[in-house]
Parts: C-alpha cells; sequence; structure tokens
C-alpha cells in the first residue's frame, strides 16, 4: 500500500495528565495552552502539515472540552471522528477503543497528544512504513533507561524493551511516540494488554517493523518542566507563519525595546520601558507593564499581565495570570488566574548548581535541567515578598501569605500562613 494523504491519524487524548497536575486539575492534558492554543491544536496541525486531513481523536477524561473546542475539526482544516476511552486503563485500551473508526483501514498512523514536534518526523515515520508493514518514530536520548528502547539491524526494529535496567540498554535510540500500524495490531493488544510487548510480539511473529530515526526536535510533554521544553518547537514553528509578527491593533510605546523574535497579538500592550528579549509571546489583550524585562522564551498568554519592573525568563504565563511589580518569575509555569504579589521571587537555581528535583507520586525525581521554577495552579495568589525554592509546586486555589519562603510543596485549597512574634519596648521621648 502507498502510504500518502489518505492515511488515517490516530491522537490518544483520553488520559488524566496526573504529572501535568496542578494544571491538569479543570483540563485534560490535550487542552492546557501553549502559545496561545491548546497542546492538541498543535499536534493537529503538525499532522494535518505531514499530510493527514482524517483524524480519529480518542477522548475520555473531560471529553466535553475537548469536542467543544475541536468539533468536527473544520477550522482546523482536517476531518475529525471521536472515539471513547470509557476508563483510563492504558495506552493500549485507547488503541482498542478507536478499532471500528478503522476498520476499513489497512494502515494508520498513532500518536498521542502530548507530542510536539515537526511535521518533517511523522513524514520520515510514513516513508519507513513504505518498506514495512509498520514503522515507529525514534528519537537519540542520553538517558535511555527511563524510555522504550529499541535494538536494530539496518533499519528493521529486532528488539523494543520499556525502561531497561541502566546498563542494559539495547541503544540509546527511544520510540517517539508516532507509529504506522496495521491491523494486526488490535488483535495483539487484545491479548498483551501493552503496547511495547505487543509490538514485540508481532515482531517475534514475523511482522517487519522498520525504525525511522529522525533528529527532528521532540518532546513528550508528560511532566510540568516539559511545557518549557516544548516552547522552543512552537517558536520555531511560529517564525515559519507569514504576516506582521505584532498585530496592527497592539499598542508598542515607542520606548519600549524589541531583539529577536517577538509575536504581540491584538489589543495586546506593550509600556514604555519595556525590554522583550526573543523569543517572546505575547498574547490577545496581555500587558507588559513599565520597564519589565521580559526574556528567553517567555509565553504571556491571553489577558495576562507582567507588572512594572518585573522580570520573567523562560515562563508560561496561561490566560489572566498576573505578576505583580519587581517581582522575578524564572523558568516557572502560571496557570489560569494566578496572581503573583509585589517583589515575588520564584527562584529557578540551585546554589549548588545541580539539576532541579521535583517531587512527583511521592517521589523525587530529576528534571535534568539546573534551572526549573515553580508550577502554579489555577486561582491561586502569592503575597508580596515572598520567596519559593527551586522545583516547587503550589497547588489549585492556594494562598500564601505575605513574606514567606516556600520550602516545599503546597497542596491544592492550601492557605499558607505566617506565624510571628513581635515585642514593643518602650522608648525615651527625645530631648
Amino acid at each position: 500500500m502507498e502510504v500518502g494523504m489518505r492515511l488515517k491519524a490516530l491522537i490518544l487524548a483520553a488520559g488524566y495528565g496526573t504529572r501535568l497536575h496542578p494544571l491538569t486539575q479543570h483540563r485534560p492534558k490535550a487542552m492546557i495552552p501553549l502559545l496561545g492554543k491548546p497542546m492538541l491544536h498543535h499536534v493537529i496541525d503538525t499532522v494535518r502539515e505531514a499530510g493527514m486531513k482524517d483524524i480519529v481523536l480518542v477522548v475520555g477524561h473531560f471529553r466535553e472540552q475537548i469536542e467543544a473546542y475541536f468539533g468536527k475539526g473544520e477550522d482546523l482544516g482536517v476531518t475529525i471522528c471521536y472515539s471513547e476511552q470509557a476508563e483510563p486503563k492504558g495506552e493500549y485500551d485507547a488503541v482498542l477503543a478507536a478499532k471500528d473508526r478503522l476498520a476499513d483501514e489497512d494502515r494508520f498512523l498513532m500518536t498521542d497528544c502530548d507530542i510536539i514536534t515537526t511535521p518533517e518526523r511523522f513524514k520520515a515515520t510514513l516513508k519507513a512504513a513504505k518498506s514495512s508493514e509498520m514503522a515507529l518514530s525514534l528519537f537519540e536520548v542520553p538517558n535511555p533507561w527511563q524510555f522504550g528502547v529499541v535494538a536494530l539491524e539496518g533499519t528493521e526494529i529486532t528488539t523494543i524493551v520499556e525502561k531497561p535496567k541502566k546498563g542494559t540498554e539495547p541503544s540509546n535510540l527511544a520510540v517517539a511516540g508516532v507509529y504506522v500500524f496495521n491491523y494486526a495490531i488490535f488483535d495483539i493488544l487484545r491479548k498483551t494488554q501493552d503496547l511495547e510487548v505487543g509490538i514485540q510480539k508481532l515482531i517475534d511473529e514475523g511482522h517487519t517493523v522498520h525504525g525511522s530515526h529522525s533528529k527532528d526536535p521532540w518532546v513528550d510533554v508528560g511532566r510540568t518542566w516539559n511545557i518549557l521544553e516544548a516552547s522552543p518547537i512552537l517558536f520555531d514553528r511560529l517564525r515559519q507563519q507569514k504576516g506582521d509578527p505584532i498585530h496592527p491593533t497592539a499598542t508598542v510605546s515607542d520606548s519600549a525595546h524589541l531583539s529577536g523574535d517577538v509575536w504581540i497579538g491584538p489589543q495586546a500592550r506593550v509600556f514604555p520601558g519595556a525590554a522583550l528579549v526573543g523569543p517572546v509571546y505575547i498574547g490577545p489583550n496581555a500587558i507588559v507593564g513599565n520597564n519589565c524585562l521580559i526574556r528567553d522564551h517567555v509565553v504571556i498568554d491571553q489577558g495576562a499581565r507582567a507588572g512594572f519592573s518585573c522580570e520573567v525568563r523562560n515562563t508560561v504565563m496561561l490566560p489572566e495570570s498576573r505578576i505583580g511589580h519587581l517581582a522575578f518569575v524564572g523558568d516557572s509555569i502560571l496557570g489560569f488566574d494566578v496572581e503573583i504579589g509585589a517583589s515575588v521571587v520564584l527562584a529557578n537555581y540551585r546554589f549548588d548548581g545541580s539539576e532541579v528535583q521535583v517531587m512527583l507520586g511521592g517521589q523525587l525525581v530529576s528534571t535534568h535541567t539546573d534551572k526549573f521554577g515553580t508550577v502554579i495552579g489555577d486561582a491561586s495568589k502569592i503575597g508580596c515578598g515572598v520567596v519559593v525554592l527551586p522545583g516547587r509546586t503550589i497547588g489549585y486555589n492556594s494562598w500564601i501569605d505575605p513574606s514567606i519562603v516556600v520550602q516545599r510543596d503546597v497542596p491544592d485549597n492550601t492557605h499558607v500562613k505566617l506565624r510571628q512574634t513581635t515585642t514593643e519596648d518602650h522608648r525615651k521621648a527625645p530631648t
């Protein structure tokens, strides 16, 4: 079969996104905004640009939000139909949920709603499938023990191992979440109830599965810090779009300084003295106050505001979030309607320069970067003068009183109060 534009794309978007908490408290991970659009919107754009316009979405958790936003796909230039995964039983079950939608297909492409990459990676996987029954996109990683990795003979995959013990990895080529399957995948998944085990079973039975080793950028946005890792890919894609990067209804002061790639949306305002060092994205109706420094992959989404003389670095501000004057926000993610008070510091760098760790599922997990700040859930408020140490998470709808140093994660719906004792001594009146 010639793999081409008529191939359907299956996108899995039913997961809870628990590792992205608290950003997924009130939305599926597919709907987390990245550069002004839900993450899934970017994935569909990439799939369409790779030549596929018939899309099957597997939905479940908060499915109504996805269906209300995407509808039948007309606004995105695609045709979308939906299958439901009633319970989150894993990736294999999500694939099985779409079986009836793909009954007439010899083969189909599959990916996840959190895979941020380029159309070229999809095209390379489709090309690899022309000379085999199935194909997997591969990506070189420095830590293969944390991924599903493969062994190759030429371009043919002989072994796939999920998260091998460190030192036993067959290669450093990880499966990049882009697949071309034939209909045999459904029968094997019913038996194995595991995607990687199912693929290995097909290989053992004599089916040919080729690997497509692509150097195109790729991020699996499975954890909060991956959102910041995905920003450079999305900024690169934004550079490819035509048109004026500054909307004609935006207001930019003559004394503001813009350098590098800067996009400013409708009705946004940039006040005098502000410095925007790109890449920077300022969404519709957003505000950048006087003398702000906004630099290095910053997203200030719709209606968000950065106050007087604050510094914001490599940060994603979701809609309606606000940063007060004289604050520093580094390598952080602010949820919807978050309020950061004056002189707050969201620290992003450890004194010892080691990798920042994040508490995830009760365990400390390395972010594999020496710069990562704070993740703050929707509707939380941070009082004036608060300092948050690197790698901390502040839950949904939580308050932190002024002048507190936050040294550990703050759960959802929590009010952190400062206890202090003061004394008063009598002073003699001046003579």
